[in-house]
C-alpha cells in the first residue's frame, strides 16, 4: 500500500511541483551553455556553408515555411550564407513556385556567400537601411507577403531603424524575425547593451498591427530569437 502511495506521489505529484521551479532554470543554463560554446554554435554548416543559427531556431523557421508558405524570403544580415541556401532548400522541398525568392541584404558581403548559386538567391551588398536599397529590394520582391528576418547589425538603434521600413513587406498573417534577442541578458552577452530585444518593446508598443507569437517558439523551449517571433495580424 505504502509502496503505491509512494509511486503515485512520484508519477502524478512531484512532476508538478518540481518541473515548474527546474524547467526555467535547465533551459537558461542550457541557452548559455550552447550560446557560449564556440565548437556548439560558430562552426555549424549547410551543405557547405556557415550557418550562425541555433538548430532549435532552424527547426522553427522549416515549420513556419512549410505552413505559412511565404512568396518570398528576405534576410537582412547573411553571414557565411547558410542560412539562405537553407531557405531555398526549404522552398524547393514544398514546391515552391520560381517565383519564391530568397533575397539577403548585408553590408559586406564574403567570397564564401558570393559563391551560392542557387537559382532562387538573391544577394544585395549595402546598408540594410539604405533607401536606395529599399528601392532594389521593392523592385525584386514578386509580393508583399513574405518571411522578413532581422540579423544584421544588432544595436538598439539599427534595428529599430530597421523595424520602421521592412514591416511593409510582411503581409496579414505572415512573419517578421527579430533575429539575436537573447542579447544584453536576455539571457547572454549581459555586457553588449540595447539591442534586438530592446528596439522591439519600443516597435511593439507603436505598431499594434504586430503581436509575439512566443508559443510558436515556447514549445521547443530555446530560441536565440526568442520574443522576436513577430506576427502581423492586421493591416
Amino acid at each position: 500500500m505504502l509502496k503505491k502511495i509512494f509511486l503515485d506521489v512520484k508519477r502524478r505529484i512531484l512532476p508538478r511541483i518540481f518541473v515548474p521551479l527546474i524547467e526555467p532554470l535547465v533551459v537558461r543554463l542550457f541557452h548559455k551553455l550552447w550560446y557560449y560554446d564556440v565548437e556548439a554554435s560558430k562552426k555549424n554548416t549547410f551543405l557547405g556553408y556557415v550557418v550562425l543559427q541555433s538548430p532549435f531556431d532552424l527547426y522553427l523557421y522549416q515549420e513556419l515555411i512549410y505552413r505559412e508558405k511565404p512568396a518570398f524570403v528576405l534576410q537582412t544580415g547573411v553571414s557565411g550564407g547558410g542560412s539562405l541556401i537553407y531557405f531555398a532548400s526549404l522552398l524547393d522541398l514544398i514546391g515552391a513556385p520560381p517565383s519564391a525568392i530568397v533575397v539577403g541584404v548585408d553590408i559586406i558581403v564574403t567570397d564564401a556567400t558570393k559563391s551560392l548559386s542557387h537559382p532562387r538567391i538573391r544577394m544585395i551588398e549595402n546598408s540594410s537601411t539604405d533607401p536606395e536599397i529599399i528601392k532594389k529590394i521593392k523592385a525584386l520582391l514578386p509580393a508583399r507577403n513574405g518571411l522578413v528576418i532581422l540579423d544584421s547589425d544588432h544595436s538598439k538603434q539599427h534595428v529599430s531603424a530597421e523595424l520602421e521600413l521592412y514591416p511593409q513587406f510582411v503581409g496579414i498573417g505572415s512573419y517578421l524575425v527579430v533575429e539575436d534577442t537573447n542579447i544584453n541578458g536576455h539571457p547572454v552577452n549581459p555586457g553588449f547593451g540595447p539591442g534586438p530585444h530592446e528596439a522591439v518593446e519600443d516597435f511593439l508598443r507603436d505598431h499594434p498591427e504586430f503581436v509575439r507569437d512566443d508559443a510558436f517558439w515556447k514549445r521547443v523551449k530555446i530560441s536565440h530569437h526568442l520574443r522576436g517571433w513577430l506576427r502581423r495580424t492586421r493591416a
